[in-house]
């Protein structure tokens, strides 16, 4: 090795390894923003599968998919709040919360998912037309 050369990996390993470090941080992030936006999506369809049963209360259900989420999340999705909207033929629920962030310097980013579907009737075959 020549004495010029000397210190070379060292200044690139200087360089190199932060740009490494925050790429894997990044890669990391998204994958945690992927995850929070999978739990709050389950917890909004579990919130509208228990409040489209006959006779449900849509609050049960929006009640349902929080502790759904504060349960999967293990603390991954915070601040989680649920509201429920809907007249007599349909219901939906809305997850909001905040992702971890690992990025220094990078705020929590707000996950808003939501789910609807159809509130469950007994209808006669003469109304079913």
């Amino acid at each position: 090795m020549r004495s010029r050369e000397r210190g070379s990996v060292t200044a690139e390993a200087v360089i190199a390894l932060p740009v490494l470090l925050l790429a894997v941080l990044a890669c990391m992030q998204v994958c945690l923003l992927f995850f929070a936006q999978s739990v709050a999506l389950a917890a909004a369809q579990r919130g509208v599968r228990a409040a489209r049963a006959h006779d449900a209360d849509h609050t049960s259900g929006a009640a349902l998919a929080k502790r759904y989420a504060e349960q999967t999340a293990s603390g991954l999705l915070t601040s989680i709040s649920t509201t429920s909207t809907g007249d007599a033929a349909t219901v939906r629920i809305t997850v909001r919360g905040q992702s971890l962030s690992l990025v220094p310097f990078l705020p929590s980013i707000e996950i808003v998912e939501q789910a609807a579907g159809a509130v469950e009737r007994f209808t006669t075959p003469e109304q079913a037309t």
